[in-house]
């Protein structure tokens, strides 16, 4: 396309001839259509189009920056929070199963039951057999320590000055400054000492008696007497479990076995006076965490648990 002579120039330049050039009623005619009421007319001095205004408007539409864009906001979804919410709830029931594990009256005392071994603040340790139950005084340790058992448990007693560890088992007391010895309480009542000296009190005794390092105490279920053995029988000091099954086989004439051998090698303590040999049975299975079976008479068999 070619521009007429004298016609060149700049847009703005030959938009300005065209406009200039058209007679004064088709400028606003053209494009415009009727005049609007109160509109300025040729000849007003308002009349007209200001070309430069509407050029200098255009370039700064062109050249202005463009407006920075709004920071964004981090969206953190609901589920998100749930989570945390769920973890924290968790670990929650986490911390207090651990606390509860071991159960707690409402007067503060503990308990523990069967085959659990209760190690107490004072350094004492009370493992209890299958039925035994152990139930810890909510003031343990301030004057006393005293604690209540049914059932049966080895006790490990730490000495306490002026702090006497007293097990009541029933009516029974027992009293202890600092020893070993193993108290079995349901319908009856059995008491062994292993090691140290205790003093057994019951209304039914009269006066107190005071057990040393073997000896053993037993109540009669059917008539509530005592029996009251001195230390003598079978007693073991930190030997192989070997050692004692041989000595129990010679002493009561009976075949033990151990389905797993590693029981053989764990070191035993222990004294026997004059107890049946089902009660021997059941404490030498005590000793292993095993359990008995009598497969034929005069013969035994120790299961571990």
């Amino acid at each position: 396309m070619q521009i007429p002579a004298g016609r060149g120039g700049s847009p703005r330049a030959r938009v300005g001839r065209g406009m200039a050039e058209r007679p004064a009623g088709q400028r606003s005619r053209a494009r415009c259509g009727p005049p609007v009421a109160g509109s300025p007319r040729p000849g007003d001095p308002s009349f007209g189009i200001s070309t430069d205004s509407s050029w200098e408007r255009l370039r700064a539409n062109i050249t202005a920056q463009p407006a920075a864009p709004a920071p964004e906001t981090e969206v953190v979804p609901m589920r998100r929070k749930n989570r945390v919410w769920m973890a924290a709830a968790a670990i929650a029931l986490l911390v207090v199963a651990g606390i509860w594990g071991v159960k707690r009256a409402g007067n503060g005392e503990q308990s523990f039951s069967g085959g659990q071994t209760a190690d107490l603040h004072d350094g004492s340790r009370i493992q209890l057999a299958g039925n035994g139950k152990l139930t810890v005084d909510e003031d343990f340790g301030e004057q006393e320590r005293r604690v209540r058992v049914k059932g049966k448990a080895s006790f490990d007693i730490a000495h306490s000055a002026g702090k006497p560890f007293i097990v009541e088992a029933g009516e029974t007391e027992i009293q202890v400054l600092g020893t070993k010895f193993t108290v079995e309480w349901d319908t009856s009542l059995f008491i062994r000492v292993e090691s140290g000296k205790i003093q057994v009190t019951d209304p039914d005794l009269g006066k107190p008696v005071v057990m040393t390092e073997g000896m053993t105490l037993r109540r009669n279920a059917a008539n509530g007497e005592f029996e009251v053995k001195g230390a003598q029988g079978l007693s073991f000091e930190d030997v192989p479990f070997a050692q004692v099954v041989e000595a129990v086989e010679k002493e009561y004439h009976v075949k033990i076995t151990v389905a797993d051998p590693a029981m053989l090698e764990k070191r035993i303590t222990t004294r026997f006076s004059g107890e049946s040999v089902e009660e021997v049975m059941d404490a030498l299975a005590f000793m292993v965490s095993a359990s008995v079976e009598t497969p034929a008479p005069g013969t035994y068999r120790l299961q571990p648990l």
